[in-house]
This record gives C-alpha cells, structure tokens and sequence, in this order.
C-alpha cells in the first residue's frame, strides 16, 4: 500500500486487497461521513442558491454549464459524494443478491446486517445473536460458533459476488497444478 492508503498492488504479502472484511468494517464509518457530506452539501446548496444539489445540478446541466470551470469547487465535493455512494451501493447490490439466491441468503443477510450495516453498532456477539434469533425458523438456535461460522460463510458469499469467486479459482488452479505436475 502506498502512503496515500491506495492499494497499487496485489501480492501475497498484501492481504488488505480484496479484504471483504475490511470492507465490511469501515461499511459504517463509510456510510456515517457520507450522510454528514450530503447534509452538509445540502444545508449549503440550500443556504447559497435556494435548492437542492439534485435540482441545481440538473438546471446546471440543462444550461449547458461546465462544473469545471467551478469556482466554489462544488464539483469535488459532489465527486467525492458520488463516489461514497457507488461504494455503499455495490456493497448493498451484492449483500441482496446473497439475500435473494444465495440457499442461506436470508439467514446470511442478517447476520451482516446486524454485525456491520446497522445504523448503530451493537455492543457485543451476544447483543447481535439477540437481535438475529427473530428471523431464524422457529426452534433454531443460534450460539456463538455458529454465529461466527455463518458470518464467514455470510462474507465468503459476498466476496465471490464482489470479486468474481477470484480466490477460489485460484485455489482450484493451484490444487490441480499441485496434483497433476508432470514429473520431469
């Protein structure tokens, strides 16, 4: 990783690339600042021109004006709003796509939505088992490794929809390298 946080490559020593996990763990820092940027972009659109970012933006394109030219830099910020949003979007489309197909979409769901996406954070395993036990079938009971063994499953689902099942087919390809090298 670069001093900028960006990640410029990937290796085995890099195990942040691609890190469902740690893309689960800022989901809700990520999801807090983009909420406070929109207010904040909204309070000030409000304030400086009587309208909405959306409307503004819209009447600006309609007349054919340049955000390039931008002296308030209203185009960054709006970039950058943009951005978050896609980030927050991707991870939404493809925790529901997990909910819909996956054959434990439904449970999985809920144990990423209370364990990362909720709104507030719970305070501990034992809170967010609490909070799961409603939308299992009734008589199941939830403890504390199979809360960890669905949530693993849960992230393993949704990194494949991320990242194209990537790891995977690596260790398939390295199974069979392994298991079928010609002998010299």
């Amino acid at each position: 990783m670069g001093k900028s946080g960006v990640i410029t490559e990937k290796s085995k020593e890099n195990k942040a690339y691609h890190n469902v996990i740690v893309l689960f763990k800022i989901y809700r820092s990520v999801s807090w600042r983009m909420q406070v940027q929109i207010g904040q972009v909204k309070h000030r659109f409000r304030k400086e021109y009587g309208t909405d970012v959306d409307s503004f933006l819209e009447s600006i394109y309609q007349a054919g004006m340049d955000l390039n030219d931008d002296e308030a830099n209203i185009k960054p910020r709006v970039e950058a709003i943009s951005s978050s949003n896609k980030f927050l979007k991707l991870i939404d489309e493809s925790v529901e796509l997990m909910r819909l197909y996956h054959p434990q979409g439904e449970r999985y769901y809920w144990v990423l939505y209370y364990t990362y996406m909720t709104p507030h954070q719970l305070s501990n395993i034992s809170e967010i088992m609490e909070k799961l036990e409603p939308h299992l079938s009734q008589g199941v009971g939830i403890n504390r490794s199979t809360y960890f063994r669905w949530r693993d499953s849960a992230l393993k689902a949704v990194e494949g929809i991320l990242w194209g099942y990537e790891e995977e087919s690596r260790r398939l390809l390295e199974h069979y390298r392994d298991t079928w090298r010609e002998e010299l």
